[in-house]
């Protein structure tokens, strides 16, 4: 079978914090691209990563990124990371509140599913430490908060009835990364370094080679 993935996330999908390999995304297109033939390409990766995307910008943009990276007589699948901009704490307010970032993923899920393509959710990923990053002196980060959505993420697709069948149907998957990142994996408290970055791609090829 042939495999078309399209990755879609926010700056951490985007490879940012890693100088070296080009983040999580760009270690998964070359791991995938190395399993052809140097003459015959049969599987194709898409990046759509944008540095600072919420849930609602992702929406906004999801039929656009489709549209443009579909491709007939493949296995379509696109890779979904997106959720730890929403937690963010900016001036006291939740960027995206929980209730809305549920409502975000369950409306993005479904645009998808109705292009009979499949579907991998990246869980969120922690932060190092719950503190007031230097560069971002009014946005605040909380791994109890992250861990909230993330639970939050999965109850959506355990109770929602049209996304649980899916789910059961194997057409939506999703990938647990709250224990994958330690402190020594960070290059800024937020980003993962390039280890980091590995350790990530790391869990998402275990799963998609299943």
């Amino acid at each position: 079978m042939k495999n078309n993935y399209i990755i879609i996330g926010d700056s951490i999908t985007y490879g940012i914090g890693d100088f070296e390999s080009g983040g999580w995304s760009a270690m998964f297109k070359k791991f995938i691209v190395n399993k052809d033939d140097s003459k015959i390409c049969n599987n194709f990766v898409h990046i759509a990563g944008f540095p600072g995307a919420t849930s609602k910008d992702i929406l906004n943009k999801i039929d656009n990124i489709l549209n443009s990276f579909i491709y007939d007589g493949f296995n379509n699948i696109v890779i979904l990371s997106i959720g730890v901009n929403d937690t963010q704490l900016f001036n006291g307010n939740y960027k995206i509140s929980i209730d809305n970032y549920k409502s975000n993923i369950k409306k993005i899920t479904k645009k998808i599913m109705r292009k009979g393509m499949q579907l991998i959710i990246v869980g969120l990923t922690r932060i190092e430490s719950n503190e007031n990053f230097l560069w971002k002196p009014n946005k605040y980060y909380n791994n109890s908060i992250i861990s909230e959505y993330d639970k939050d993420l999965k109850l959506v697709m355990e109770y929602d009835s049209e996304l649980r069948r899916l789910c059961e149907e194997n057409k939506i998957k999703y990938i647990p990364m709250q224990d994958v990142l330690q402190k020594e994996d960070f290059i800024d408290g937020l980003h993962p370094n390039q280890m980091g970055h590995k350790k990530i791609f790391e869990r998402i090829r275990d799963f998609t080679n299943e």
